[in-house]
């Protein structure tokens, strides 16, 4: 009986961690948010980074059905202006990754 205790206690810690970080991703993004006053749509770019560690354009004009991409453009531009994201690499595939000093 020793041996199903452990793992099913081992199982719920696991689970409590897990519940931990969603928590400090959610309290993380939402402080972020609210420090730089961010639209809906750079708020699902900043938690899509927190939670991927980094976005492309094509993956925020996935998030963002139906908005221009000239736009989601100027968002992710402004969002590197705040210090919020880092830009890496060649134009046609840039990556924003979140700025460890924005964390």
């Amino acid at each position: 009986m020793t041996v199903w205790l452990e793992y099913f206690v081992e199982g719920l810690a696991t689970q409590l961690r897990e519940v931990q970080e969603r928590g400090e991703l959610v309290i993380r993004r939402e402080v972020l948010a609210q420090k730089h006053a961010l639209s809906e749509r750079r708020r699902a770019a900043l938690e899509l980074a927190l939670e991927h560690g980094g976005l492309t354009i094509h993956d925020f004009e996935r998030l963002c059905a139906g908005v221009s991409r000239r736009s989601l453009q100027r968002d992710l531009r402004a969002m590197v202006e705040m210090g919020l994201l880092d830009p890496e690499g060649a134009t046609n595939r840039l990556l924003y990754r979140l700025k460890e000093a924005a964390s």
